[in-house]
């Protein structure tokens, strides 16, 4: 436990730059996903035909892995945050 407490205060600026990294990717996929789901939730409710399927679309996409959607992802978009971003929107 005395190793990993020294390594954890020896590495701490990097791992606070990662936590920042985390949270930003977080929040910013959050912001995408509200700034979608919440206008296509006020549309469907409003289009009851057009609901179901869109519905089901996504409850199909919410059964695939996310880290299949990441492992399609990284060829099209390279590894880093843009890939990460767009697979935690899609979940979102």
């Amino acid at each position: 436990m005395s190793a990993f407490l020294d390594v954890f205060t020896q590495r701490q600026d990097v791992l606070w730059e990662k936590i920042w990294e985390h949270l930003q990717i977080s929040i910013i996929a959050l912001v995408i996903a509200t700034l979608i789901s919440v206008p296509l939730g006020l549309l469907l409710t409003r289009y009851q035909r057009v609901a179901e399927p869109i519905i089901g679309v996504t409850a199909v996409l919410q059964t695939i892995p996310s880290l299949a959607v990441l492992a399609f992802l990284i060829p099209l978009f390279g590894i880093g945050q843009t890939p990460a971003i767009i697979a935690l929107t899609a979940y979102g």
